[in-house]
């Protein structure tokens, strides 16, 4: 049992020729592994399944304590604190914002809290670096599945009405340049997906 991956091209859309061309030699610095993720698994729900890994606490106990869990980070986060669990990691909140100056002084400009930041446990995070990783890629294909560009967005816009071109860039791990951006930004625009407003940097979109 081992991690897969395929072999990914920094920036490219699902609209673009996929293959790599036999006569163009791609520099490597341009390639990168990409995990091939084949589900998001329920911990919850699948602790139960004889091929995974049991829990001796039943689900109804584990939902109650995940559902404490969550109603202590929203209290601690509000006032401001990060929120640790033992062995699992840290938790705290980002903001986004801008910074304005009135009589001489500093200000926030709609500073809000924007996500949630995690840093893993240092031995969770030792366990899972030494996971094995199958090194034979997965497929040779320089590829962006269409299905990932979709759950990516819709993700992003769950948790905003307006986004800008550097949360998209944000949104897909700065995996794609930021001609890339724009040019697919253009493209969700002239299909009529999402309305572009705004010019220059002020630049934002919502859903159509």
């Amino acid at each position: 049992m081992a991690i897969h991956f395929s072999i990914a091209k920094r920036g490219l859309l699902p609209t673009e020729e996929a293959q790599q061309n036999p006569q163009e030699r791609t520099p490597l610095k341009n390639l990168r592994p990409q995990l091939e993720c084949p589900r998001t698994v329920d911990a919850v729900k699948f602790q139960k399944s004889s091929v995974r890994l049991p829990s001796v606490v039943p689900e109804s106990e584990l939902m109650a304590v995940l559902s404490t869990m969550q109603r202590i980070i929203v209290h601690e986060f509000a006032k401001g604190n990060a929120v640790t669990l033992p062995g699992i990691g840290t938790f705290r909140p980002t903001l986004k914002g801008s910074i304005e100056m009135a009589d001489g002084t500093f200000h926030g400009k709609d500073v809000r809290v924007d996500g949630i930041r995690f840093r893993p446990d240092k031995e969770l995070l030792e366990q899972v670096q030494g996971l094995e990783v199958e090194q034979e890629p997965f497929g040779y294909e320089f590829r962006m599945e269409t299905a990932g560009v979709e759950e990516r967005l819709a993700e992003l816009f769950s948790r905003k009405q307006t986004v800008t071109h550097k949360d998209v860039a944000m949104a897909f791990e700065q995996t794609l340049t930021r001609g890339r951006v724009a040019a697919l930004l253009r493209r969700l625009v002239a299909e009529g997906r999402i309305k572009q407003e705004g010019k220059g940097a002020q630049t934002q979109y919502r859903l159509a």
